[in-house]
């Protein structure tokens, strides 16, 4: 072999592992970014199906928007009514049951 042909060889040789490392980063990029690309195109096109065979269209996704919050505030206040009356409950429950105790208590120290 010739001297040029050496040098070349070693230039090559030293370089190689960093070159390889990054080929291998590169590839590793390249799967991932084609992923996303097809997870995103299937979504899309699911999505698409999906929208089309419910026929929703912006009228209806307004007023399922509007249907859904006005059910949301209905829950919360049925939810805080049914727990203060709940409240009222157990705390009326428990005035009785203090106050039978402290019958029974005065009862049985006399």
């Amino acid at each position: 072999m010739s001297q040029e042909k050496i040098d070349a060889y070693k230039k090559e040789k030293a370089g190689r592992k960093q070159r390889l490392a990054k080929q291998k980063i590169r590839r590793k990029i390249a799967k991932v970014v084609c992923a996303l690309i097809v997870v995103a195109v299937i979504a899309a096109i699911a999505g698409n199906a999906i929208w089309k065979k419910n026929g929703a269209t912006p009228e209806t996704v307004d007023a399922a928007i509007a249907a859904s919050s006005e059910a949301s505030v209905d829950t919360a206040a049925e939810a805080s009514s049914e727990a203060s009356a709940t409240t009222a409950a157990e705390a009326t429950s428990e005035a009785s049951v203090s106050e039978s105790v402290e019958a029974t208590s005065e009862t049985s120290a006399q």
